[in-house]
Order: structure tokens, then sequence, then C-alpha cells
């Protein structure tokens, strides 16, 4: 188990959003955590205690942050998002939607799920993993939640795409599946945003994306990824 000073460094990103309505301009801190295999820390079981003692950890990293949106990746299920909101402030916060994928062929739920915790009681939420596009078959999903905050509408996402995890084969030929798994994930994104939140959802006036992108044009074998970086409101 890491140390939350660990946890800090390692996964912990935040940003801050204005929201601009009538009665002027709003601040709302976002943060957004992959806690890897949450609360377990591998695909094991652990014992009740080990469990408490990572929620207990990643709610002392959280606490002093004090967000009012939290998007979170690989969390086991609703009820571990819930026990890590009351470690943050009971009361405080409440589960607009954690997934529950599932295994392929019906094997039970995914151990990685995608969830959102908040401040403010969403309007509407839900869930929906990856589809696969021409053979390509990406892992997991995304989360979404509506929330109406002061007199403005916006919708947050918390996405976790494809790793660039190689356990066998080709690195080179492992690494353009990964980029494509990533790309029809945000194909997929893009389009539900566009079909769904502005067709349909017309209070809704912004949008914000975040979570574990998995990549990063800094690194040269990524570069050629067409998919976008960072959260974006």
């Amino acid at each position: 188990m890491r140390t939350p000073r660990t946890f800090t460094i390692a996964a912990v990103a935040f940003f801050v959003l204005s929201i601009i309505g009538y009665s002027g301009a709003q601040t709302v801190k976002c943060t957004t955590w992959n806690l890897e295999w949450f609360p377990n820390g591998s695909a094991k079981e652990r014992p009740a205690a080990q469990q408490d003692q990572r929620i207990k950890e990643a709610a002392d990293v959280l606490r002093p942050i004090d967000p009012d949106i939290i998007l979170l990746q690989e969390v086991r299920h609703y009820d571990v998002c819930a026990r890590l909101g009351e470690a943050i402030a009971p009361g405080v916060y409440h589960v607009a939607i954690c997934s529950a994928f599932k295994e392929p062929f019906q094997r039970g739920l995914r151990k990685q799920q995608v969830a959102i915790l908040s401040k403010y009681q969403a309007q509407a939420a839900w869930a929906e993993p990856w589809k696969s596009m021409n053979g390509v078959d990406p892992p997991r999903g995304f989360a979404f939640a509506w929330f109406k905050i002061g007199n403005e509408n916006i919708g947050v996402y918390s996405v976790h795409l494809k790793s660039n995890l190689i356990t066998h084969g080709d690195t080179e030929a492992e690494t353009a599946k990964n980029i494509q798994k990533r790309e029809v994930a945000v194909t997929q994104l893009i389009v539900h945003v566009h079909d769904v939140i502005e067709t349909t959802m017309l209070a809704i006036k912004g949008v914000v994306i975040g979570g574990d992108f998995n990549t990063n044009h800094d690194q040269s074998r990524l570069r050629c990824e067409t998919i976008g970086h960072g959260a974006r409101s």
C-alpha cells in the first residue's frame, strides 16, 4: 500500500472551473484520481482491515484538497465509493454514479469501475462501456453526471482509457493496438457529447472531461496518437 505522500505525487490531479452565471462567477474544484484497484491495491481481494486502511489513506489525501467534484478510476463498486465519501467528510459527498461494467461472457462485475462523487446532487447520471469498432474492443468505459451549480448546468465525465500494458507479443504491434483502443473510445466519447449532450440536454452549457487518459505526447512512441490530452471545460 503506497503512502498518502506517494499517492499525491503519483496520481492526484485537480483543476478549477469558473462558472459564470447570473449571480456572478462561482469556483468549482474538480479532482481526478486513478486509485489503482481500490480498495484492494491489486486484483486480489484483501482483508477488510487493509481495505479500510486504503480508504482512510485516500480520504486523508482528498480532504485537504476539498474538491467539489471527484472523478475516480479503478474503484471496486458503488459501496466503496460511498465509504470513501464518508471517510473524506461525513454527509458531504454523494455518489453521483459508479459504473457496473461486466466481465466478458457475463462472469460478474469488473474490478475496475469509474465513478463520480460530488458535493452537488446530480440531475441525471449514467455509465457506458466502451464499444467495439472494426474489431477494436477497448476495456472499461465512462461515467457521466449532470450538475446544476448556481444558475449553470455542466456535464462531467470520468473516463478511463486503455493502458499501455504489454504482457506478450511484439511491443510495437501491441503499442499500436493500445493506441487504437484509446482512439476508438475517444471517438465514442465525442459522439456522446455531440449526439446526446448537445442535442438532447440543451440546458448543459459546458462539459468537463477528466480521468486517466494513459497517453502523453511527450513520449515519442505515443506522438502519433490522435486523441486530445487533459481535461476540458
